[in-house]
C-alpha cells in the first residue's frame, strides 16, 4: 500500500457520523436476516421450537447473509461523505484537502503541514470488509433470536385460536413475512405447518391409470384437469 493510501486508511470520520452509518447498516442487516429466518422457519415446516429446526433455520440465515455483502462500500460511507468528497472539492478550489487553507500551488500546506496533493480515490480495502463482518455477527444473533421468538409467539397464538375455535380442523396462514405457509390442526389434536400447502400432494390419493403415473400425473389437481380436457375434447363435434 502506498503512503498516500496508508494515510487515507488511517483517516477516520467523526465518531457520530460513523455511529449513524453503522447503526443504519446494523438495522438494515437485522431486518433482512430476520425476514430470512422467518421464511426459513416456514420452509422447513413443522410446528414448535425444536433444536434441529432452529439449527437448519440458522444455517439458512447464514447462507442468506451472502446477499448483504454488496453493502461493503457503505461501511466506509462516513469517510467517503465526510473526508473524500470535501477533500475533492477543496482540491478543485486549490485549497488543502485536509484543512481547506489556500496552498497557492505549494506542495505542503503552510497551515497544517500536510501534502496538498489531492487525496487518492476511495478504493475497496480490508477496512470496510472488517467493519461489515463485525456488524453482521451481532445482526445475525439478534435476527435469529427475534425470528424464533416471533415464530413461537405466532404458534402460541394459533394454539389459543384453536382452543377457542369450534372447528376441529382449524387452519390459517403464518404471520408476516411467512404468509405463504399455513398452520393446521388435525382432529386428533396434532399441529403442523407446511409451505404452499395448496401445491402439496394428497398422499392418500393415487391415480389408477398407469399411463398417467408414468407421465407424472399423480397429482390430483393435474389429473382432474386432464379429465376435464378429455371431456371437453369429447364434447366437441
Amino acid at each position: 500500500m502506498s503512503e498516500a493510501h496508508h494515510e487515507i486508511e488511517n483517516l477516520r470520520a467523526p465518531p457520530g457520523a460513523n455511529m449513524i452509518a453503522f447503526g443504519a447498516l446494523l438495522a438494515l442487516s437485522t431486518i433482512f436476516l430476520f425476514t430470512s429466518y422467518c421464511m426459513a422457519r416456514a420452509l422447513v415446516g413443522g410446528f414448535g421450537a425444536h433444536l434441529g429446526t432452529i439449527a437448519a433455520c440458522v444455517l439458512a440465515t447464514i447462507a442468506a447473509s451472502i446477499f448483504l455483502w454488496w453493502l461493503v462500500p457503505f461501511a466506509d460511507f462516513a469517510e467517503i461523505f465526510w473526508l473524500h468528497l470535501p477533500a475533492d472539492r477543496r482540491a478543485r478550489e486549490n485549497r488543502c484537502p485536509f484543512c481547506g487553507y489556500p496552498h497557492e500551488s505549494r506542495p505542503t500546506c503552510s497551515e497544517c503541514g500536510r501534502s496538498t496533493a489531492p487525496l487518492p480515490a476511495w478504493t475497496l480495502t480490508a477496512r470496510p470488509v472488517r467493519r461489515l463482518a463485525c456488524l453482521l455477527f451481532p445482526a445475525l444473533l439478534l435476527a435469529c433470536g427475534m425470528g424464533e421468538a416471533w415464530c413461537v409467539l405466532d404458534e402460541s397464538r394459533f394454539v389459543a385460536e384453536c382452543a377457542s375455535s369450534r372447528d376441529a380442523t382449524y387452519t390459517r396462514s403464518r404471520a408476516f413475512p411467512a404468509g405463504f405457509a399455513r398452520m393446521w390442526v388435525r382432529e386428533d389434536g396434532t399441529f403442523g405447518s407446511e409451505a404452499w400447502p395448496e401445491l402439496g400432494r394428497e398422499r392418500e390419493w393415487q391415480t389408477s391409470d398407469e399411463l398417467r403415473r408414468e407421465r407424472g400425473l399423480g397429482w390430483k389437481r393435474d389429473a382432474d384437469a386432464a379429465d376435464a380436457e378429455e371431456k371437453e375434447r369429447g364434447a366437441r363435434p
